[in-house]
């Protein structure tokens, strides 16, 4: 869909390019929902990793391995990946934030997701498998619809080159 500016002139960035307006927005309202469910996203993963992070890493860490203890899953790797899961949450819920690296943070928020599965589904915890699998919807969703993300980093720099991982 185009945008347009508050004057009806063509603009391709989220702030409009008129002489008397420089810093008003033309934003639709799609770009808007987009934004706002990926910053809802963004806020969720940031949470639970920053959260886990301050609680400290290691207790998390600990905790999953012993949930994940009669799993087939090798301890060591469960660990290992335990270790790593409060950091890459933080990463994927800020860059969802703020719209930095869009198309990078949603394919490895997916990717993620999917690592996250094979440990719950090793499990047999099939409500958080079915839990996840919203999450991992929520991410196809906003990878499906990027072109909307004009509330973003990625936009104000010209984001199709820096976010896309065509």
């Amino acid at each position: 869909m185009e945008s347009r500016c508050c004057c009806g002139r063509m603009d391709e960035s989220i702030l409009c390019a008129c002489i008397r307006h420089p810093m008003r927005m033309a934003l639709s309202d799609k770009s808007l929902a987009y934004g706002l469910l990926r910053i809802a996203l963004g806020l969720n993963f940031a949470g639970h990793g920053l959260i886990r992070i301050y609680n400290g890493s290691a207790q998390f860490a600990a905790t999953t391995a012993e949930h994940l203890a009669k799993s087939p899953l090798p301890h060591g790797l469960v660990l290992g990946f335990s270790f790593a899961i409060p950091w890459i949450e933080a990463l994927l819920g800020l860059a969802l934030i703020f719209g930095a690296l869009t198309s990078v943070a949603l394919a490895g928020g997916a990717i993620f997701m999917m690592a996250l599965t094979i440990g719950v589904t090793a499990n047999q915890q099939w409500d958080v498998a079915g839990q996840q699998l919203v999450y991992s919807l929520i991410f196809f969703v906003l990878l499906f619809h990027r072109e909307h993300n004009s509330l973003s980093l990625d936009s104000l720099s010209g984001g199709k080159r820096a976010s896309s991982i065509q």
